[in-house]
């Protein structure tokens, strides 16, 4: 038996995955200067507020060393704060800066727009099965 790409499920979502990052960087590229590993941090952090590295990894989806790169810019570019974490100093806490928040919500409406833009093309019914088989999948690779 040979494996079909065209129907191999982690290779579709890979693509998929893929492509959305490289469409949906045009968004935010036009407006700031992130790249994708640093806008999925600084969109991490306006939704979940003060974080760890490692925390964010999990959240993220992304490796250590990907997600240290983007901090390190982040806080370079003045958007990100590294603060002392007063359970345990070895880890910083990190939170947006004011200029995070300020980048954050002047991003997330063209967030928000491009992402209606591309469910447009499915019915109510189709986004609730995908979300609803996404989360399936999900649970299914925690267990």
């Amino acid at each position: 038996m040979a494996l079909d790409l065209a129907t191999f499920l982690p290779y579709r979502l890979a693509n998929l995955a893929s492509k959305m990052s490289e469409e949906f960087a045009d968004v935010y590229q036009q407006q700031s200067d992130l790249t994708i590993p640093q806008w999925r941090i600084l969109f991490n952090l306006a939704q979940f507020g003060q974080s760890h590295a490692k925390a964010l990894c999990q959240q993220a989806g992304m490796d250590k060393s990907t997600v240290s790169r983007a901090i390190k810019a982040l806080i370079d570019k003045r958007y990100v704060v590294s603060l002392v974490n007063p359970q345990d100093k070895r880890a910083s806490l990190l939170a947006l800066s004011h200029e995070g928040l300020s980048l954050y919500q002047h991003l997330a409406p063209a967030a928000l727009a491009w992402e209606q833009n591309l469910l447009a093309s499915l019915t109510g019914d189709e986004y609730a099965t995908l979300l609803s088989c996404l989360d399936k999948l999900h649970t299914k690779l925690e267990a």
